[in-house]
C-alpha cells in the first residue's frame, strides 16, 4: 500500500511539473539581451536615445519580448502624459491666439494619443498583438500633426518640438517591439 501512494504521489508531481511548464509562456524562456535591445533600436530614427530609453527602465534587463514592449508603451504613455499637460499650461499661459490654438490642437492630439496606448497597453495585457499595429499608428499620427503643426508656422517659443520629437521616438520604440510579437 504504501509503494502504491509513493507512485501515485510521484506521478501527481510530475504531472503537475508538466502542466507548470506547459502554463509558461514561451517567449518568458529567452530573455531579451543587449543586442536585441539594439536590433530594435536600429529601427528607429534616433538608435542611441533609443537604447538609453530602455536603459532608464530598470525592468528592461532581463525580460522578454512582451515585457520590453510593455517597457516602451509605459515609457510612451509616461511621456504623453507629461507633453499633454505641458500643452495645457502652455494654452494657460500664452495670449498669442495662434499659439493657443497649436497648443490646444497638440493637447487634444496628445490625449488621443494617450488613449491610443492605453489601448496598446491592454491589447498587449491579453495577447492580441494584431491588433495593437492600428493604434500604435493613430498614436504616431497624432505627434506627427503636431510636428506638422509647428513645422508650418514655426512659432514655437517654448522649443516643444523636441518633446514631440521624444515621443515619436518612444512611439516608434512600442511599434518595433510590438512588431516583434505579432511576427512570432
Amino acid at each position: 500500500m504504501a509503494s502504491f501512494l509513493n507512485v501515485s504521489i510521484s506521478s501527481m508531481l510530475i504531472y503537475m511539473a508538466l502542466i507548470f511548464v506547459s502554463v509558461i509562456p514561451s517567449s518568458m524562456s529567452n530573455p531579451l539581451k543587449e543586442n536585441d535591445l539594439i536590433h530594435i533600436c536600429s529601427k528607429t530614427q534616433n538608435a542611441s536615445e533609443c537604447l538609453n530609453q530602455f536603459k532608464s527602465d530598470s525592468r528592461s534587463l532581463n525580460t522578454d519580448e512582451k515585457g520590453i514592449a510593455g517597457v516602451a508603451v509605459d515609457l510612451a504613455l509616461n511621456k504623453a502624459n507629461a507633453v499633454h499637460n505641458q500643452y495645457n499650461q502652455l494654452y494657460r499661459d500664452t495670449k498669442d491666439s495662434k499659439l493657443q490654438e497649436k497648443y490646444i490642437a497638440c493637447s487634444k492630439n496628445y490625449n488621443d494619443a494617450i488613449r491610443d496606448l492605453q489601448l496598446v497597453k491592454k491589447l498587449l495585457d491579453i495577447n492580441r498583438y494584431k491588433l495593437i499595429h492600428a493604434q500604435i499608428n493613430d498614436a504616431l499620427q497624432e505627434v506627427l500633426n503636431c510636428i506638422s503643426a509647428f513645422k508650418r508656422e514655426p512659432i514655437d517659443p517654448v522649443q516643444i518640438d523636441y518633446q514631440n520629437e521624444e515621443f515619436k521616438l518612444l512611439s516608434y520604440m512600442v511599434k518595433f517591439t510590438t512588431d516583434r510579437l505579432v511576427k512570432k
